[in-house]
Formats: C-alpha cells, sequence, structure tokens
C-alpha cells in the first residue's frame, strides 16, 4: 500500500540506490581545496609604488593574501589597501605625503571620542611613510587621474 499526500510526500521508501550507483559516486574526485585566501582580499588592489611604500615605512613585503611577516599586516597596510580598494584612491592615484595626511585628519575627526582608537595613518609608520614620499617627490602633490 502507498500513502500521498496532496504535497507530493510519499510515505514509501525512495528506492535503493544500486551498489554498482554507490560506487561510482564513491569513486567521484573530492571537491578542491578551497584557496588559503579570500578573493575579495583588498590587498590586490596595492599598486607596486604602494607596495614599495609599505616596505619603507613598516617593512613589510605584501602580496595578495600574503604578508612576508607572521601574523596580520600592519594597521597602516591594510588601511591603504581599503583605501585603494573603496576608491578613496584612484587606481592611478599615487599616494602622496598630503593624501596620508588628509586621510589620517578625516579618519581622526569621523573617530573623535571614540575610545581606544588608534588612527592606522599615525606613529612612526607614518613618519615613516612621509618622509619615503617626500624624499621621492611625493610630498606635496595630491593628483587624481
Amino acid at each position: 500500500m502507498r500513502l500521498t499526500s496532496a504535497y507530493g510526500i510519499s510515505a514509501s521508501p525512495p528506492p535503493a540506490q544500486s551498489e554498482a550507483a554507490a560506487q561510482a559516486q564513491a569513486a567521484q574526485p573530492a571537491a578542491p581545496a578551497k584557496p588559503a585566501f579570500s578573493v575579495l582580499n583588498d590587498f590586490r588592489y596595492l599598486t607596486d609604488s604602494d607596495n614599495e611604500l609599505l616596505a619603507k615605512a613598516t617593512g613589510e613585503t605584501i602580496d595578495p593574501g600574503i604578508t612576508g611577516r607572521t601574523g596580520p599586516a600592519s594597521a597602516f597596510a591594510q588601511q591603504l589597501a581599503l583605501d585603494r580598494r573603496t576608491g578613496q584612491l584612484a587606481p592611478n592615484q599615487d599616494v602622496t605625503a598630503v593624501y596620508l595626511r588628509n586621510a589620517a585628519a578625516a579618519i581622526d575627526t569621523a573617530n573623535a571620542g571614540r575610545a581606544n582608537f588608534t588612527n592606522p595613518y599615525s606613529g612612526e609608520v607614518m613618519e615613516r611613510a612621509v618622509a619615503h614620499l617626500e624624499a621621492t617627490g611625493r610630498g606635496r602633490a595630491d593628483i587624481r587621474l
């Protein structure tokens, strides 16, 4: 006897899978391993000049998903990559000291009064970044293309 409902649910068990079909299904290759990092990684937006700046300011060598040191990337590197991804830094726009100072001021303003907040564009890393940019002629102009 077979019971059915108006919703298409059957009280009868599903037909048994043949042994050959079960073996064929077991022989299917396993799903490929997932990549170690997300395709949406912000570091993929960094330019060669960004990487040069990071090497001088933070000592980091960064490729998408990989940093040249143990642990996470510095807050400075993460903020620079975020600025690139969100369009605050246009694809053809070089980072300048003016840009960093303006971005630091905007971040400070947006986070005024927030307890324990540390601006990623601050401290010794910021000083080294500005010094490098000024030494390489990118201290003053901030032009978007």
